[in-house]
């Protein structure tokens, strides 16, 4: 019996160094392919962090460089010199090591630059993927939202804190937010970092007629100002950014016939938190009369369906708001409490794409406009494209 334990003792030991082995050897390799990117950058922040990393991306390929991207947005994608999108495949739940086989992919296609989106939420692991495993010659904080603040709350300040303190010493952070801006030069000044400012006066409407979908002006100038660090002449980035390939959950406008009315959609479902979902509803200038909200809500996402009720009693009128999802009664009570008339609430919480679109189909007036927000991903997602693909098949 001794001698058995003895064995397993011994078995434990060599695959406990056997796994130790392994690490060193992959964390080793990944150095050597640390080297051979030459310029690698990692986008952080709140919102926008999918759209802005292809965007970097796109610009700095007018550059003549060979550059890939890598988003975690609605999905997980790898975009290789503008050209070609390809999934990333993970077999479990989403690591921060992921991003070590994603430098692998960068080597094997010799690409010059790497634009990474942000992987972690966790303070600790943010400061591992930044200072560890990406080592990045640039950062990019998008914005800070009310979002998250379960894990790097419980205000935006603490938010803004754990972005700057991810920040490798001496890397140059660029960043398009601006309520929160003094708060975060302090915080970067403690750490001797340099921060810099886009603006969305920067970029003109006639410079933004060049996209193809709703793109944000703060987007393109954040993008536009780490093009220009790296060298790469404005024209020649915005040239290639109109050619970028969007994320899923860019916001899209799409016109659809609902049995004969005519409605626009737009889909801003990837804007999931209330601060985002209010500056796009405020850039829309859209006519309250034949105004529709359609909320898709997440059982898993309770407190957002509770921001979301909150922002739209307050700031958002609409002729009728559509729940759709899971636990749309959330929704639905605190639109009530905060002063939304029962009459004006549509619970479809439950319910298949055909029975929304037939509820929509009867409810809508000619000539509306419908702003979906709350969560693309899962439902969401499927709902919107059910709704355009039944609609585009009327007569």
């Amino acid at each position: 019996m001794e001698q058995f334990g003895y064995l397993v003792l011994v078995i434990l030991l060599v695959l406990v160094a056997i796994y130790v082995a392994y690490g060193i050897r992959e964390w080793l390799l990944h150095r050597k392919n640390l080297s051979r990117i030459k310029t690698r950058i990692i986008v952080n922040g709140t919102r926008g962090k999918s759209t802005v990393t292809r965007l970097i991306a796109a610009g700095l390929k007018g550059g003549g460089f060979r550059v890939m991207a890598k988003t975690t947005g609605t999905r997980p994608r790898m975009v290789i010199n503008n050209e070609q999108e390809i999934p990333v495949v993970r077999l479990g739940r989403a690591n921060i090591k992921e991003q070590i086989s994603i430098f692998r992919e960068a080597v094997n296609k010799n690409i010059d630059i790497l634009v990474l989106e942000n992987m972690s939420l966790r303070p600790d692991l943010q400061i591992m993927e930044e200072s560890r495993i990406v080592q990045p010659q640039v950062v990019v904080i998008t914005n800070v939202r009310q979002d998250h603040l379960d894990v790097m709350g419980p205000t935006l300040t603490d938010i803004v804190r754990h972005f700057i303190n991810a920040v490798p010493h001496g890397v140059p952070v660029f960043t398009a937010e601006k309520e929160l801006f003094p708060v975060m030069q302090e915080f970067a000044k403690s750490k001797g970092l340099t921060l810099i400012r886009a603006s969305e006066e920067e970029v003109s409407d006639e410079e933004m007629d060049g996209f193809t979908y709703v793109e944000h002006k703060e987007n393109v100038a954040l993008a536009l100002k780490v093009c220009d660090f790296l060298g790469v002449p404005r024209d020649r980035a915005l040239n290639e950014m109109y050619r970028y390939i969007p994320d899923p959950g860019v916001l899209r406008r799409y016109t659809l016939n609902f049995r004969g009315k005519k409605a626009v959609l737009f889909n801003a479902m990837a804007a999931n938190d209330p601060d985002s979902t209010y500056l796009i509803y405020q850039r829309l200038y859209v006519n309250t009369e034949n105004f529709y909200i359609l909320m898709n809500c997440r059982s898993d996402r309770i407190d957002r369906s509770k921001q979301m009720a909150e922002l739209l009693a307050e700031k958002i009128p609409a002729r009728l708001y559509f729940a759709t999802g899971g636990s749309t009664n959330v929704f639905h009570s605190y639109a009530r409490k905060n002063g939304i008339p029962e009459e004006r609430i549509v619970d479809l919480g439950g319910l298949g794409y055909q029975e929304i679109y037939d509820a929509i189909s009867s409810k809508i007036e000619n000539d509306s406009v419908i702003l979906a927000i709350g969560n693309i991903v899962g439902f969401g997602e499927g709902m919107v494209s059910f709704l355009v693909e039944k609609s585009r098949s009327e007569p």
